[in-house]
């Protein structure tokens, strides 16, 4: 029984031994296949040249155009307050009444002073006349016409300082009518009647501001805003109409239906902050922008003409910061390529160094590709132009 079993075993080693070896022989041949088979099938992308928008995409704050904040130039108790906070009002309108009573008294004994002046006055040239015809006849001394004249003089001149003092005492009595100094928004009053109020005080009694249109202060980094310098000047950005638009979004992501105007930029750097301030003007008719709104605004710094660009999907990014794209050469071999990138510009990437227009680099089977794989290819989407006008804009970053 014993060498029965010995002898199965046997023959069942020997059916493994040679499924063993056809399997190791089907595979081996599987793989020579492999390596001596078809060429590696991917899709090309051809090296494009077009006109691409340059956005810089800025945070900041809404704020009024005009601001001014409302103070008595007068001593005084308010009588009244003329009108409803938060509404708008017109330059010149009337906002508060202060007590004038005290000043319409200033007026009127500044009046009367007046009057007594030019009476003294009248008297003085009188007896300077008198004194002159004496003076001719020999019948005065020249010292008399010398007192009589010089107290005519000085009657003058109190006549001007009466009617100086007449001058003071009507302005102070107008400035108890407070008048709104421009036109606009204006907030609450912090101020109530009964309320006193001095002169040139500290805090404002209420606040104006002019909200179209608006202004939108939105801050750029010192690189950015030199890269964009740098552009201008070398004439790789081009603006149309000598002013870049800005395009304003809220904090939302929903877009503004008006669009603004660059106005200018700071001359220095916020110390806080390490930014320039780039100003943008913007119509607000419908008062929808408010004072300190948190705001994005997309400044469209121009256009740069006949960029290079690739498709993303070429673009294998390496974690030292090196970007690469496989060529597919004349002979449908791949060569690994190292790029620097600029912008980016919908699904393209703007090249700064290392493709030229036609080139053709792979856009799949990037894991698979190596320096010198031949390739087939079996896709050729179209060039960028197919794509330029419907693109979203370029936005600036950082050069790789």
């Amino acid at each position: 029984m014993s060498l029965f079993y010995l002898a199965k075993n046997k023959k069942c080693s020997a059916l493994a031994a040679a499924c063993a070896s056809a399997l190791l022989l089907a595979s081996c041949g599987g793989e020579q296949t492999a390596q001596q088979g078809q060429a590696l099938p991917v899709d090309v992308y051809t090296v494009s040249t077009i006109d691409v928008p340059v956005v810089s995409r800025l945070t900041g704050r809404a704020n009024a155009t005009r601001r001014a904040e409302v103070r008595p130039q007068v001593s005084g108790v308010i009588q009244k307050r003329l009108f409803t906070e938060g509404t708008d009002v017109e330059e010149g309108t009337q906002l508060y009444q202060i007590d004038p009573a005290i000043y319409q008294a200033q007026y009127d004994s500044a009046k009367a002073s007046l009057s007594s002046a030019k009476a003294n006055l009248h008297a003085a040239k009188l007896r300077a006349d008198r004194y002159r015809t004496l003076l001719n006849k020999n019948a005065v001394s020249r010292q008399d016409y010398d007192d009589a004249n010089a107290t005519y003089l000085q009657a003058a001149a109190a006549v001007e300082q009466a009617e100086a003092a007449v001058q003071t005492a009507e302005i102070n009595l107008a400035y108890t009518k407070v008048y709104a100094p421009i036109s606009g928004r204006i907030s609450r009053s912090d101020v109530t009647e009964g309320a006193l109020v001095s002169a040139q005080q500290a805090s404002p009694m209420t606040t104006i501001q002019q909200l179209d249109p608006m202004y939108v202060d939105l801050g750029q980094s010192v690189e950015d805003h030199l890269q964009m310098r740098k552009g201008l000047e070398s004439g790789r950005f081009k603006i149309s109409g000598g002013k870049a638009s800005v395009d304003i979004y809220f904090a939302n992501g929903d877009k503004y239906p008006y669009q603004g105007t660059l106005e200018f930029s700071e001359v220095s750097v916020d110390e806080t902050t390490g930014m320039v301030n780039m100003r943008a003007i913007v119509p607000n008719p419908h008062n929808v922008l408010l004072p300190g709104m948190f705001l994005r605004g997309d400044i469209n710094e121009g256009v740069v003409p006949d960029a290079v660009v690739v498709d993303q999907n070429a673009v294998t990014r390496e974690a030292a910061g090196v970007s690469y794209v496989m060529v597919i050469d004349s002979e449908n071999k791949a060569q690994r390529r190292n790029i620097k990138i600029g912008t980016n510009y919908e699904k393209y990437f703007v090249v700064t160094e290392g493709l030229t227009p036609g080139e053709k680099v792979a856009v799949s089977n990037l894991q698979k590709l190596r320096t010198g794989t031949v390739v087939s290819i079996v896709d050729l989407p179209d060039s960028a132009e197919a794509a330029e006008g419907t693109a979203a804009p370029a936005t600036q970053q950082q050069g790789q």
